[in-house]
């Protein structure tokens, strides 16, 4: 986490070393995030220092290691926050700002002189200083609409709202209500909630209505919590040697990865013992799909290979979508865990996809409404068959 204070009073940026995917062209930049507006004490100095580290500027913005740009302003002598906004590409200007005002409560604001213009129209929104843990000054979001839908990748990363713990139950009703297919991480009957040592944190992650992500989590813990975490950091407690072994562990199992990827039209990530697996393996069987499944552990919660965690942490930071198997992908497309799959199967999605990576028959379409039981119990067609012998 970097920024020019702590979490509780700056905008701050969380850097993520995706074990593997280091190589800067290995995300993809989307169409959606365009810049970062930063006050800084001299940008003559800033540009300098720079230009010695070889980073180019293009358009009046530094261009970073990640592709990320920065435009600089001098910083005003009265205030405090360093960043002034972040811009980004809007589908229906309309629509955004009406979310983000409606959704997330956030208000109208001005758009500084001094922010290029772009597109045909463009608007901000931001929350105000009276929200702010300490009443400085706010970031606003930038947006404008050009014609052009904004494509948002992994490389967009997210954006981190810290709400009242019962705002974000609220927010998440709301988007269960109105928004659920935006919704990529929660828990069973809310928001996911995790006991800390400062107290209860909640939190979700979802898309706006543009694409973008975004986490959703409750500030009365988390800022106590990263407050405490910079307070206390020891850089000499770290295990440089062990974190580096890790680092080895992860990326050979990303190769592997990558490997079975580029082979096989369906791989999936799995255990023998896991429950959700199983769901995900009987909505393959169910279509008759040639799926190649990677085992991490066998029914007796042993490892299969070597590390099944490396090969968990890998595909976390490939997808985006936490430690947790299975893991499904379809022509090197990763299309959600254990009941993503099942909606998948159910919606009909499922076999339309296997059908174009040619690991499934169309006709398995024409057999969908047939049932298979076994000994009282509904089973796939294909083990149905393998009972029946």
């Amino acid at each position: 986490m970097v920024g020019y204070d702590l979490e509780d009073r700056a905008y701050c940026m969380e850097l993520t070393y995706n074990y593997g995917l280091d190589d800067p062209s290995a995300y993809k930049p989307g169409t959606g995030l365009t810049e970062f507006g930063i006050f800084v004490p001299d940008v003559a100095a800033a540009k300098s220092a720079a230009q010695k580290l070889g980073y180019a500027e293009e358009e009046g913005c530094i261009v970073g290691p990640d592709k990320y740009r920065f435009r600089l302003f001098p910083m005003p002598s009265d205030r405090s926050e360093h960043f002034l906004y972040v811009m980004c590409r809007s589908g229906n200007l309309a629509k955004t700002v009406g979310f983000y005002k409606d959704v997330l409560g956030m208000s109208d604001v001005a758009v500084p002189e001094l922010v290029p213009k772009r597109g045909s129209s463009m608007a901000a929104v931001s929350y105000t200083s009276k929200t702010h843990p300490h009443q400085r000054e706010p970031v606003m979001l930038v947006w404008y609409e050009d014609g052009i839908k904004p494509q948002p990748t992994p490389w967009e990363g997210r954006h981190a709202l810290g709400l009242d713990a019962e705002e974000i139950k609220a927010l998440h009703a709301r988007y269960q209500k109105e928004f659920p297919d935006k919704i990529m991480h929660q828990g069973d009957a809310g928001p996911i909630s995790l006991q800390e040592k400062l107290g209860t944190l909640f939190i979700f992650i979802a898309r706006d209505i543009d694409g973008y992500e975004m986490c959703y989590v409750s500030r009365e813990t988390m800022l106590p919590a990263v407050v405490e975490a910079v307070t206390n950091y020891d850089g000499k407690a770290l295990d440089w040697t062990a974190r580096q072994s890790r680092i080895e562990k992860i990326a050979a199992a990303g190769k592997q990865v990558e490997e079975l990827l580029s082979k096989h039209s369906v791989v999936l990530f799995s255990k023998e013992w896991c429950p959700f697996c199983k769901k995900a393996k009987n909505a393959f069987d169910s279509i008759e799909a040639k799926v190649f499944i990677k085992e991490l552990e066998n029914i007796d919660k042993k490892p299969i290979v070597e590390d099944p965690m490396a090969f968990q942490e890998y595909l976390a930071a490939k997808t985006n979508a936490g430690k947790s198997v299975p893991k499904g992908f379809i022509k090197g497309e990763f299309i959600g865990g254990g009941d993503d799959i099942v909606d998948l199967n159910k919606r009909g999605v499922l076999l339309e996809k296997c059908v174009a990576a040619g690991a499934a028959e169309k006709k398995v379409a024409e057999e969908a409404e047939l049932k298979f039981f076994f000994n009282g119990s509904k089973v796939s067609k294909s083990e149905w068959a393998k009972c029946a012998v």
